[in-house]
């Protein structure tokens, strides 16, 4: 017979799937084609650093591959179902975090052919002319000292409950360690933005600024997610409610994908963004 406890692990699953594997691949496929259809390359060609043919085919994969994994993640689905009705136990908290990084290939592929793409257009461009723009250099010009420090509260919460759970213990310092560990590579990524080469050479200043606070505010609201996982990890350990571990990483891996890709979506509209500098001439 069916857990109780594991119905609402898979409602909340199957939220997971269709955000991650339809819900997000469908929002960047819609914005990739409205790119191509709005923008031509006989009108911009700055923007196409290859052929239209070849873009297409990455749509076409990127697509195929998510379709893929919205199919697995239903037959993934079915599979605990008959394991839950047929098993007394509980799901692994491991299946929703193992499922979201196969969800993540596709994005993280994208992001490569992304940085080929760069890449490319940096060579092609023939501009040797510099220009000079005055541009925010600090951290602060880019997120509110308000969120900062609501992250690194948060961070200290998440600290203080696994000292809470574990005293001055080696597991202790292995989860405070990793934490450690994870900001300082979202702060790596942060500097690289704001001090780091411009990727896009035909980029407006504005268009740049606006890229940076998204990518920095996206990373802070990744951070105080971790932060928030880790606490709620811990209260499920302090007060003994291992059911709904498999739950809340699934909610967390959700929350990831929203404060990420979704919000850069969702903050980095195509109609905001300076086309003309792509432009003949």
């Amino acid at each position: 017979m069916i857990d109780p406890n594991n119905v609402y692990f898979y409602l909340i699953f199957i939220s997971q799937i269709l955000l991650a594997s339809w819900y997000i691949p469908n929002k960047l496929l819609i914005r990739m084609q409205t790119v191509m259809t709005s923008y031509p390359p006989d009108e911009y060609p700055k923007l196409y650093s290859g052929s239209i043919r070849a873009y297409k085919k990455t749509q076409q994969r990127y697509r195929f591959i998510n379709r893929v994994l919205f199919t697995f993640g239903f037959s993934l689905m079915s599979a605990i179902v008959m394991w839950d009705y047929t098993t007394k136990g509980r799901i692994s908290e491991m299946i929703p975090w193992a499922y979201f990084m196969l969800q993540m290939i596709p994005l993280m592929w994208l992001e490569v052919k992304e940085f080929k793409y760069f890449k490319a257009m940096r060579k092609g461009n023939t501009n040797t002319k510099k220009t000079a723009t005055i541009t925010p250099r600090r951290l602060f010009d880019f997120i509110s000292p308000k969120l900062m420090g609501f992250a690194l509260v948060m961070m200290l919460i998440a600290f203080s409950l696994v000292l809470v759970k574990y005293g001055f213990s080696d597991k202790a310092f292995e989860n405070i360690i990793i934490i450690f560990a994870t900001n300082f590579f979202f702060a790596g990524i942060i500097y690289w933005n704001i001090y780091g080469t411009k990727q896009n050479p035909y980029q407006s200043s504005e268009d740049r600024i606006k890229l940076i606070k998204i990518t920095v505010k996206s990373l802070v609201y990744v951070s105080i997610g971790v932060s928030i996982f880790l606490s709620v990890q811990m209260l499920i350990k302090i007060y003994d409610l291992n059911h709904l571990k498999t739950s809340v990483m699934s909610i967390y891996c959700q929350l990831i994908m929203w404060a990420s890709v979704g919000n850069r979506l969702k903050q980095l509209k195509l109609e905001d963004i300076d086309f003309n500098v792509y432009k003949k001439g």
